[in-house]
Formats: structure tokens, sequence, C-alpha cells
């Protein structure tokens, strides 16, 4: 699951070191070496199998020159409020006001805009919009043991590889961190990774010209699946042996025997 982190931890070594972990072959070599992990118990949801309110997000396609769209959510939103935003590329973002998302009524997935004839478009290349849906869905909590070997000839450049890879985590941390995130689908489901926690525990000289460091990943997994046809539909009638649905929409008969 830890593919992201490995590369984002070679490619810090790599880009800050060239002389020791770049070239062919290079003066040192990394390699992580039989990644173990357990699964935090008490993150198991007995209940993550029933569908339940969640967040999601959605970045959309924008173009200036034909702001209105129309524009498409990926999943039918949970009614409320919904928070719709313009996202440049250099990271900037405006909110747009109700005034100025029209969404349609006959299909809640579907909106337009109509921006603020004052409102400055230029740069913006997505809609991000932020909104409530219904899913099936839960967060896992595991912690990874990833053992890193640094391998070479030279016992005076593995002594010093040693030493700035020491300093390149402790100073880049949380870039790393953040570079390990993951997203994998399949089918109709999906598992979204964010490192939330890490450090090297302790290293090591091994035999064969090489130190071995352990470094600790705590990650949050947020597992979900598509709902299915008959899932997430709210009750509209609750009937009665015997009865048909009148006016009122909860039509609900208990005997209670005594």
């Amino acid at each position: 699951m830890l593919l992201s982190l490995q590369n984002a931890f070679v490619e810090l070594l790599e880009t800050s070191f060239p002389d020791l972990f770049n070239g062919t072959p290079a003066p040192i070599q990394v390699k992580f070496q039989n990644p173990a992990w357990t699964l935090d118990a008490a993150s198991a949801d007995p209940t993550a199998g029933e569908p339940g309110q969640d967040d999601a997000t959605d970045l959309l396609a924008f173009d200036p020159a034909q702001p209105a769209g129309p524009y498409t959510l990926s999943r039918p939103p949970y009614p409320g409020p919904k928070r719709v935003y313009l996202r440049a590329a250099d990271g900037g973002r405006q909110t747009l006001g109700p005034a100025e998302v029209h969404w349609d009524s006959d299909n809640p997935r579907s909106f337009t805009l109509q921006p603020k004839p004052t409102r400055v478009l230029t740069g913006f290349n997505q809609v991000e919009v932020l909104y409530g849906v219904t899913a099936v869905f839960t967060q896992l909590k595991s912690h990874h043991q990833l053992p890193v070997i640094l391998s070479g000839t030279d016992d005076a450049e593995l002594e010093r590889a040693e030493a700035l890879t020491l300093a390149a985590f402790a100073l880049n941390r949380e870039a790393v961190m953040a570079a390990g995130a993951f997203s994998h689908a399949g089918g109709d489901y999906t598992a979204v990774g964010t490192v939330k926690g890490l450090k090297l525990l302790k290293g090591a000289a091994t035999p064969g010209s090489s130190r071995e460091f352990l470094l600790d990943a705590e990650v949050e997994l947020k597992v979900s699946r598509a709902l299915a046809e008959d899932e997430g539909r709210p009750i509209l009638h609750i009937v009665s042996p015997g009865k048909t649905p009148g006016a009122r929409k909860v039509d609900i008969d208990i005997d209670v025997e005594s």
C-alpha cells in the first residue's frame, strides 16, 4: 500500500544527494525489504456495510471563456448546502455565491454558473464542489514498518549517506508524508490512503557494507463502495396490512397485545 511513500523517500534522497544516490549504478543503493503492517482492530466499524452520510469533493474543468457550463457532479448529492469555488493552477481559490450557482431542479447532479459581472475569471481552470452524499464507507487505521537498506562498496560514502539520509528525512518529513498519499479504484470500490504519521525508529549496520533504517508509518485508509440501486433510498410510505396509502405519507398501524 505504501509504494507512493517509498518512491517519495527515494526521490528525496536522489534529488538531495545526486552524487550518492544517482548514477548507473548509483554509489549508494536504496531498497525496501519485507515491509509489514498491522490493522488497528478498534478502527473496524461494525456498521460499515450500511449507507451513511459522507463528504464528497469534485474538481471539474472550467473554461473562463465559457463559464456557464453545464457541470455534472460525480455522485448524487445529499440534500443540503453545497460549497462551490473557482480554483486556479497556482492554488488560488474564489468562493461563488448562491446567486452565481444554479442547480437543475430535475437533475440534482447538474448545475450551471452565472458569475457576477465584476468577477475576474482569468487564470481559473477548475470548479471545486464540496457536498454531502449517501455512501457505504468506513475508515481503517493501520501501522506499517518498512525496513530501508542503504548498500554500497565504499564505507566512507556509506557512512556519509547514513548521516545525510537522517538529515533529509528530519527536514522534509511532512513533504514525504504528503507525497505518500494514494488512491485506488476497482469495480464499485475505492480506497484512499493518507499518511498520518511518519518516523524513523532505529538504525543498524548490517553485514556486507550496508545500513538499515526502520521507517514507521501510520496510515488512515478510507474505503467506500458505490450504492446499489436499492440502497440509500428514503422511505416514502409504510403501509399497514389491508390499508392503502392515503394523503399521509407514513401510515403505521401498531397492535399491542397486553
